[in-house]
């Protein structure tokens, strides 16, 4: 019996991975960061030569501001680096890696070959990599210096996923379950979301009762997901003061409003698109006026005169059930009346009342199967479909190549875009990212290419 609590316990609380840093602050702090325009042409697929036992066969390299994301569906693990320039023309990128659903991680220390290419990187001389890129160099377990041998050698150019397909991260980056050290529906998990390979997010939201949308999936707060001595309760039943007084989440973090969360994302990242599951009717009205003021803002921000400042973000309002259907056409209703833009929705249940309501997006769950036929019926209508939530190698495969669809929320968001990468089918070019505040060229994000 005590052998049986213990064990129970235990997997009550697994341990955490450690994210790994170098000692010293790694050879980052002696170089210079590559520009945000330059770290687009380490973007690619690449075949692992070394390090098979790390990341499999091959990986995705993708990029976002400030870092280096290496993805694989090898155990769905990522390497997060950063990169810059050593003295004599020495690209080095480095960082961690880790698998998050198992208690392992490790550092990563990689330079760019040849010389030519790591020198035309350094002096920002290319818009796409370099011919013969190669990156090589040595990973490690845990805090150990690395010293296993691992080369990446480009392979081709990345399929087209900036504004065509969305790897939506499920709550965020990670599950509670697992050992990223970020808790689900946190800007901490959203920001570490893009690095591991998503480019939308998925939150849930409810409501506080002074009228906060705030993102939280339970109705009841409980041990698994926050900590406090005082921390009980419905959300419902309890102010925004009061669940930041008494409550953080699982690693501390602060509970966010759907206000904080969208101004993250908006300045913080290069995100395209967010997905707000309405998990009661209540908060559709108060979110809806939140959605409604920020893409006005955008609109304002997208018409100055540098291009550089242009951030297109498309962002739904999730229905999933009849009850916050009728608390969304209510909302339409208002905001019409008070001479508002009207977010736009996805329907999760029904793919004709998609199109009869005039959402852009349908939202099914996986266990109905890929429903191919739905989702070209869907598209012709101009809409846009996302499947949630597919975890495993097998179902994202089946996805992928029987139903293409333009999106899918997941877990692990490294498995699902290296999936992507390796088997998928882009869906057609829309003319802009479902959503976005003004028509857009299908480059919803700043800088993109």
């Amino acid at each position: 019996m005590l052998i049986a609590i213990a064990m129970a316990a235990s997997c009550e609380s697994a341990p955490d991975a450690s994210i790994p840093t170098f000692g010293d602050g790694g050879l980052l702090r002696q170089g210079v960061a590559l520009s945000r325009d330059t770290l687009y042409a380490l973007e690619g697929f690449f075949e692992t030569q070394q390090g098979r036992d790390l990341l499999g066969d091959s990986a995705s390299v993708r990029t976002s501001p400030g870092t280096v994301s290496v993805l694989t569906d090898e155990n769905a693990g990522f390497a997060v680096l950063g990169a810059a320039c050593l003295p004599g023309d020495r690209l080095v990128v480095e960082g961690y890696w880790q698998y998050p659903t198992q208690v392992e991680a490790g550092l990563v220390r990689l330079f760019a070959e040849p010389p030519e290419a790591a020198s035309a990187l350094c002096n920002g001389n290319v818009s796409e990599p370099p011919p013969g890129l190669v990156l090589a160099g040595h990973y490690g377990d845990g805090q150990d210096f690395p010293t296993k041998p691992l080369r990446l050698v480009w392979s081709r150019a990345l399929q087209p996923w900036r504004g065509r397909f969305f790897t939506v991260a499920h709550h965020g980056a990670c599950e509670a379950t697992d050992h990223c050290g970020v808790s689900q529906n946190s800007i901490e998990t959203v920001r570490l979301a893009e690095r591991t390979g998503s480019n939308g997010v998925e939150v849930d939201v409810r409501l506080t009762r002074d009228g906060f949308p705030i993102l939280f999936h339970d109705p009841m707060l409980s041990s698994s997901l926050v900590r406090g001595l005082f921390c009980n309760g419905m959300i419902e039943d309890l102010t925004l003061a009061q669940l930041r007084a008494n409550c953080s989440l699982r690693y501390g973090e602060t509970i966010p409003t759907v206000e904080e969360l969208l101004d993250a994302i908006v300045e913080e990242t290069e995100l395209e698109g967010v997905y707000l599951d309405m998990k009661v009717a209540d908060a559709v009205l108060p979110t809806s006026r939140i959605v409604s003021t920020l893409l006005d803002e955008l609109e304002v921000r997208n018409q100055n005169d540098d291009p550089a400042d242009d951030r297109r973000l498309g962002i739904v309002v999730a229905v999933p059930k009849e009850e916050v259907l009728d608390a969304w056409r209510e909302t339409r209703q208002i905001l019409t009346n008070e001479g508002r833009r009207v977010p736009s929705c996805l329907i999760e249940y029904d793919p004709d009342l998609v199109l009869s309501e005039g959402c852009v997006a349908w939202g099914p769950t996986w266990t109905e199967g890929p429903q191919a036929a739905n989702v070209e019926k869907v598209r012709a209508g101009g809409a846009v479909t996302v499947f949630w939530t597919i975890n495993q190698s097998d179902f994202i495969d089946e996805f992928l190549t029987r139903a293409q669809p333009e999106g899918i929320i997941s877990s692990r968001s490294s498995l699902l875009f290296h999936r992507y990468q390796k088997i998928g089918v882009p869906p057609p070019p829309r003319a802009g990212t479902p959503g976005e505040p003004t028509p857009g060229d299908g480059t919803p994000a700043v800088g993109a290419p």
